[in-house]
């Protein structure tokens, strides 16, 4: 197949790439370019799933007892019950899946290509086989490719050989040679540019890839448990357990009570099917898929659900200066020519040859253009000198230079040049300066740093032809330091206000960031970010402390000037060992181990590479900090909202467990039928997952300090106020029923169903209320809030006054009198809670 592909692949114009039509061609004969499509039984396992609810197979089990025991109406009622169970699952399914494909739409990675002789972007499941794929630094190569461009192109091809070493790409000779094209001029998918750019012809695509065979075996490797569905599995696993232990003890103690077999096994299968916790579970995966995507309306995509439990738990935010509190947009200000020999002319031609001849970089774009601004025909300059050599940039020294052969034809002599540009401090450690000299470049530096800007030195020298040695170390010595270029990037405007609601919520904010410290503290100065005077770090200062000492650094400063991105990784390691939750922001290719490392990796959507963004928890779409206010409050409503549900689940699952247990343990009929816990598992179900889902922020949600993150699901005093609440109902409901027995047991029945829907609607309430008072909190805005009350509500006098059904549930009308007593025992037993609460 994948000759077939190469030599269609030939065909390609080498300027035009395919046309757009031949495109669409090709994508209709290959297919997507996915690694790993969805097997053709992907839909009958999402559906064997769905049907695998645990309460549909206690119902389904139910219903096969009631028939072999000869019950067969109740048998057919039970299997009835399994229809409304599984669609609020299928419904709630449905709508989490909507939600993430819709965010799967947004992140879908892009690549950039040649078609019809024009630069376009298009998803990268759209790339065919000829495609032209054009490549920067950053990029993950989506499809396997022959390089047909090559500008200091380096990948790192570790994701498929397991070597770390980054792997220089020539161009192939003859455009439209694949078969012949040597492996230092293919590149794969899977692989990632670290530096340089070019551009490369597609030759596979999808499974055909070499990453193919290696994304099939990811993907038979199911998806890990986050650890909030960790405690919650254990929870639903616990209460299972108790469930079959209890009844499996109930059985046995009502046989040898004397109790039919028959009705034994009846309590016990009440008692299990009243027990199951399965609403937890589908509670927390709803709440996670919609709240990611509620968060995506924000510009703030989540790339992983497990992060949306830990926004409301985050603790410290380290941040990225460039594009994250300043706009990313560099202006060329200002520029200074240090020392008398030195004219305008001389450091702009400098500067200008400091940058790739095709400037791909936005600041490199910059200098080129005020160059041309200020005089200097960059065109001529270009024809007279050419580019042979890159030396990438240096991390250490924060520079990077180019080597330049004049051209003799144009007048340029024998002469070769380098010309370097970075932070002064590095630069000037390849010149030769004099003291008074240094000093000078010095003061100027830190004039400039102290207004924001970011400085970058220029600096080179020139030598006859060959006198350079193709050393670096070598190469980059007696420097002549032509002058500094001033570059502007403005505060965001609403960065100061979202500093200032970060702080407010106890979320510690440090500043990280490649530039001067007096750049990294006017910034700091005008995004309001707390510090104190002696609160600046510098990477060399990191540099020389011992472990205890860097932690106490980490700890106590905010801002972080001149780091490196290994740095930035041991920063966020010091913090997590001190027990912070530490949110990361990046863009770089070197940011991304410090973004995994981290509790919640941030990176930029608009000037991320995209292997930081791969590395990311979640991504701020427009580069804007304000959004991960938004962030932090939305995560901090989703914990409050799930901890609702949660609660309500607790008192409602006590009050059916006692209701299953008391009446044997007494000698009573059964208070709950399994037909009547059909009756209320369609209430809980829809209940617990949307009249809490998507309520608006608590008034202090951005004023308390951040939850704990190895805090419970839910606190000790509330779980006991809830399962209190479940208790009380118990006993109003079982103590209205054995009075009422004497009169009849479906009537008995009736008045202890009142009480059950009565009391989980105010349970509702009651976890909706929290810890406020119940009169000073305003009503749901949510319709579904009120959609769902108002169907629970009206289920109990229609399924009572509705003969056929009212026999099939086994209860019966009942007196005015007893409608009202029901509802004030349901109210003692709840409303309790509306009192000596403190306001919000």
């Amino acid at each position: 197949m994948k000759k077939k592909i190469e030599s269609r692949a030939a065909a390609v114009d080498p300027f035009s790439g395919l046309s757009i039509d031949e495109a669409a061609r090709r994508l209709k004969t290959y297919g997507p370019n996915l690694p790993v499509r969805a097997s053709r039984g992907a839909a009958i396992l999402a559906f064997v799933r769905t049907a695998a609810d645990p309460m549909a197979v206690m119902l389904a089990a139910a219903a096969a007892v009631y028939y072999a025991l000869g019950e067969r109406t109740d048998a057919y009622v039970l299997l009835a019950a399994i229809v409304p169970v599984l669609a609020v699952d299928v419904v709630l399914e449905a709508r989490s899946r909507t939600a993430l494909k819709k965010l799967a739409g947004v992140v879908a990675p892009r690549a950039r290509v040649i078609r019809s002789a024009v630069e376009i972007e298009v998803a990268t499941a759209d790339l065919v086989p000829g495609d032209l794929l054009l490549l920067k630094e950053g990029d993950i190569v989506h499809a396997d490719a022959v390089v047909r461009t090559s500008f200091n192109l380096a990948l790192d091809e570790s994701q498929l050989t397991g070597e770390a070493e980054p792997v220089a790409k020539q161009p192939c000779g003859i455009f439209g040679a694949v078969a012949d094209a040597s492996e230092a001029s293919r590149v794969y998918a899977g692989s990632r540019v670290l530096e340089g750019h070019g551009s490369a012809e597609v030759i596979a695509t999808g499974e055909r890839t070499r990453y193919g065979d290696l994304a099939r075996l990811v993907a038979e490797v199911g998806p890990r448990l986050t650890p909030l569905e960790r405690k919650t599995a254990r929870v639903v696993r616990w209460m299972v357990g108790v469930a079959i232990s209890v009844s499996v003890l109930l059985f046995v103690l009502r046989l040898l009570g004397g109790a039919p077999a028959k009705h034994a096994f009846l309590y016990a299968i009440s008692l299990a099917m009243s027990a199951v916790g399965e609403e937890f579970l589908l509670v927390l995966t709803m709440f996670l898929s919609l709240g990611a995507y509620r968060l995506s309306r924000h510009g703030v995509l989540v790339r992983r659900l497990a992060s949306v439990e830990t926004l409301g738990s985050t603790t410290v935010i380290c941040l990225d200066k460039t594009g994250t509190l300043t706009a990313g947009e560099f202006a060329l200000e200002e520029h200074v020519s240090l020392g008398p020999e030195t004219s305008e002319d001389t450091l702009l031609e400098a500067a200008a040859l400091a940058c790739e001849p095709r400037a791909a970089d936005t600041m490199e774009k910059q200098i080129l253009a005020h160059c041309a601004e200020h005089g200097i025909d960059v065109d001529a300059l270009h024809s007279r000198w050419r580019l042979v050599h890159d030396y990438a940039f240096d991390p250490v020294g924060k520079h990077m230079s180019h080597v330049w052969s004049s051209l003799e034809h144009a007048g340029g002599g024998n002469l070769q040049r380098i010309v370097a540009k970075g932070a002064l401090e590095g630069i000037v450690e390849h010149c030769d300066l004099a003291p008074a000299d240094l000093a000078r470049a010095e003061r100027a530096n830190v004039e400039m740093a102290g207004r924001g800007m970011r400085v970058l030195a220029v600096a080179g020298r020139e030598v006859e032809r060959g006198g350079f040695t193709g050393m670096r170390a070598a190469d980059e010595r007696g420097f002549r330091l032509f002058g500094l270029l001033g570059f502007r990037d403005p505060l965001r405007p609403a960065v100061p206000d979202a500093v200032a609601q970060c702080q407010r919520a106890g979320v510690k904010l440090k500043l990280i960031t490649g530039d001067h410290a007096l750049t990294a503290h006017a910034i700091a100065e005008a995004a309001g970010i707390a510090h104190t005077d002696d609160g600046i770090v510098t990477g060399a200062q990191l540099d020389s402390a011992d472990k205890a000492s860097f932690d106490r650094l980490v700890r106590r400063c905010s801002i972080f000037a001149r780091i490196r991105p290994e740095q930035k990784y041991a920063i966020v390691e010091a913090l997590r060992r001190a027990g912070e939750v530490v949110a990361m922001t990046g863009d770089g290719i070197n940011d991304a181990p410090a973004l995994r490392r981290a509790d919640i990796g941030v990176a930029m959507g608009l000037r991320g590479t995209e292997v930081a963004r791969a590395a990311a928890d979640i991504v701020l779409l427009n580069d804007d900090f304000s959004a991960m206010v938004v962030t932090i409050r939305e995560g901090r409503v989703l914990l409050d909202n799930l901890q609702r549900a949660f609660l309500y689940l607790v008192g409602f699952k006590v009050m059916l467990v006692s209701l299953s247990l008391l009446a044997p343990v007494f000698g009573l009929p059964l208070v709950l039928l399994p037909v009547n816990l059909v009756w209320l598992e369609m209430i809980v179900h829809p209940v617990s997952a949307l009249a809490f889902e998507g309520e608006p922020a608590l008034d202090d949600v951005m004023r308390r300090p951040p939850r704990p993150p190895a805090s419970p699901i839910v606190e000790r005093p509330a779980a006991i106020r809830a399962a209190l609440s479940g208790a009380l109902l118990t006993v109003a409901a079982f103590a209205l029923f054995a009075l009422r027995l004497g009169e009849d047991e479906n009537y008995a029945r009736g008045v202890a169903m009142v009480v059950a829907v009565v009391g989980s609607l105010l349970l509702v309430w009651a976890e909706y209320a929290g810890m406020r008072r119940w009169w000073r909190i305003r009503a749901p805005e949510q319709r579904r809030f009120w959609i769902v009350i108002l169907a629970v509500a009206v289920s109990l006098p229609v399924f009572m006054l509705t003969p056929p059904i009212a026999k099939l549930l086994m209860i019966s009308p009942i007196a005015r009198a007893d409608w009202a007593i029901a509802i004030l025992g349901a109210a003692a037993a709840v409303c309790w809670r509306a009192f000596g609460r403190i306001s919000a």
